[in-house]
């Protein structure tokens, strides 16, 4: 538990606030089984660790269907980005990256035929707003 506590602290209220309302929704929703899916934005080991203090400390029966973390920067062209998102099995998957990253992510997911009905993603980041142009993926 002492331990679990600190992970509460490095992350910082925006973010793990973001994911106790992320996982309101999913439980509101019954949508139990989700994956999570990374760039090596700073703060996401402790991202995918406040993921596990939450669904280790509920009730609620979460399928946890694995982390994938993208390296976007060895992977300009993104194919590696494409079978990586592919693998993942749950149609729900939280997203920790940042606005930047999001663009290249979904562009990857699009590609690879990820982001049309049936698949759920949830953005999670600390910079994620505060742009008049959205992307258009």
């Amino acid at each position: 538990p002492q331990e679990k506590g600190s992970t509460f602290l490095q992350l910082g209220s925006s973010t793990e606030q973001q994911l106790q309302v992320i996982f309101e929704v999913l439980e509101e929703y019954d949508w139990t089984a989700f994956a999570v899916v990374t760039t090596l934005l700073p703060g996401y080991e402790d991202f995918v660790d406040y993921v596990e203090v939450l669904t280790d400390s509920s009730f609620i029966g979460w399928e946890h269907r694995g982390v994938v973390t993208l390296n976007l920067t060895d992977d300009p062209e993104g194919a590696r980005t494409r079978r990586q998102l592919r693998e993942v099995t749950a149609q729900i998957r939280l997203l920790y990256c940042s606005r930047d990253e999001a663009e290249a992510v979904f562009l990857a997911a699009r590609d690879a035929g990820l982001t049309g009905p049936g698949y759920i993603w949830f953005v999670v980041g600390t910079n994620l707003g505060g742009s008049e142009q959205l992307p258009e993926h």
